[in-house]
C-alpha cells in the first residue's frame, strides 16, 4: 500500500535578540529562510529508521529542510522541490517594535483564527498544495513510499489536499513541533470527507 510521511524540519540555527518593527520581521524571515538547522541537532532515531526504509526522500528547497533531509537520510539521493516549501504567514501592518516572540505569537494567533474559519484554504499556497498532492499521488500509487521534509504551515495545507485526493491520515506524532511526523496511507477508492481532521 502506498504511504508517505510529512516531516517538519529540525530547529533553525538562526538566532535573534531585541525588538523588531515590521520591516525587521521581514528581514528576520529572509535570514531565517537562508539558514540551515542547528549544528548537532539530530532527528529521532525512529524517524531515521523510517527514512532508511522509504523509497523517496523529498525536501523543500529551503536550507533548513534540505539539511534536515540530509540528517534523516545520509548518503541517500534527495529530491529538492520548491513545490513543498513553506507558505509564509502574513505579517501585521503595525507601526511598532516588539520582541520577535511577540510577533510570532500574533502571527500564529491570526493563523489559528483563519484556520477556525477555514479562510486559509485559498490562494496560491493552497493551489500549490493541490499540485503537490497530485504529484505525490501519481508517483506513489505504484505501492512505493515517500518522506517529505517540509514546514509547519504548508504541511497542514498539503495534508488537507492529500486527504481530498484519497489519502488517509493514519497518525500524527509530535503535533507541529520540529521533527514531528504525519503519516498517511492511500485509500484511493474512498470518498474524501468534507472536513478532514488535519
Amino acid at each position: 500500500m502506498p504511504s508517505l510521511v510529512l516531516v517538519r524540519h529540525g530547529p533553525s540555527a538562526h538566532v535573534h535578540a531585541g525588538a523588531l518593527d515590521r520591516d525587521g520581521v521581514e528581514q528576520w524571515r529572509a535570514s531565517y529562510d537562508a539558514t540551515g538547522i542547528r549544528l548537532g541537532d539530530r532527528p529521532p532515531e525512529a524517524l531515521v529508521a523510517l527514512a532508511a526504509a522509504t523509497t523517496y526522500i523529498v525536501a523543500s528547497d529551503l536550507p533548513r529542510a534540505i539539511e534536515s533531509a540530509e540528517r534523516l537520510a545520509p548518503k541517500r539521493p534527495i529530491t529538492v522541490s520548491p513545490l513543498v516549501r513553506e507558505a509564509p504567514l502574513p505579517i501585521p501592518q503595525w507601526p511598532t517594535r516588539l520582541p520577535l516572540m511577540a510577533w510570532n505569537g500574533i502571527i500564529t494567533v491570526r493563523w489559528y483564527y483563519h484556520r477556525l474559519r477555514r479562510t486559509d484554504l485559498d490562494g496560491p499556497d493552497w493551489a500549490r498544495a493541490e499540485r503537490a498532492a497530485s504529484w505525490l499521488t501519481g508517483v506513489l500509487t505504484d505501492g512505493t513510499s515517500a518522506m517529505i521534509i517540509t514546514h509547519g504551515v504548508f504541511r497542514r495545507l498539503l495534508g488537507l489536499q492529500l486527504v481530498r485526493s484519497g489519502w488517509s491520515l493514519a497518525s500524527r506524532q509530535g503535533g507541529y513541533r520540529h521533527w514531528s511526523s504525519w503519516h498517511f496511507s492511500f485509500q484511493g477508492d474512498r470518498v474524501p470527507p468534507s472536513s478532514p481532521n488535519v
